[in-house]
């Protein structure tokens, strides 16, 4: 068994091996510890998402609205995440906000609990 912090920094490393910028790593660091913490599979959800992502594409849900729909692939969860952290002020006054397609929707969750 790794200790959080050991979660964190290879998940952090993992996330800036993968091509993700240092910024966006540490988010996926702090967001796998709080997973693994709390007793879900994040480190196991971030390794299959990683695999998946070398031969798919994924949608970059950079602006977040009231409905975010893709006709495409599935968002990334980690672009659409570290964009909701981005711009949480602005969609405070919304009652609700609706997703569809988010790949690995565990990877999204900490993003939100976060906001």
């Amino acid at each position: 068994m790794k200790s959080l912090s050991e979660i964190d920094t290879t998940s952090k490393r993992a996330s800036r091996a993968i091509g993700y910028s240092w910024g966006i790593s540490e988010e996926v660091g702090k967001n796998i510890r709080l997973l693994e913490m709390f007793g879900l599979p994040g480190v196991k959800n971030l390794n299959d998402f990683y695999k998946k992502k070398k031969d798919q594409q994924f949608e970059n849900l950079n602006l977040i609205s009231k409905d975010n729909k893709t006709a495409k692939s599935e968002f990334c969860p980690i672009i659409a995440g570290t964009s909701f952290l981005d711009q949480i002020k602005s969609l405070e006054n919304l009652n609700e906000i609706k997703f569809e397609k988010i790949a690995y929707p565990l990877l999204f969750l900490p993003f939100v609990s976060r906001a």
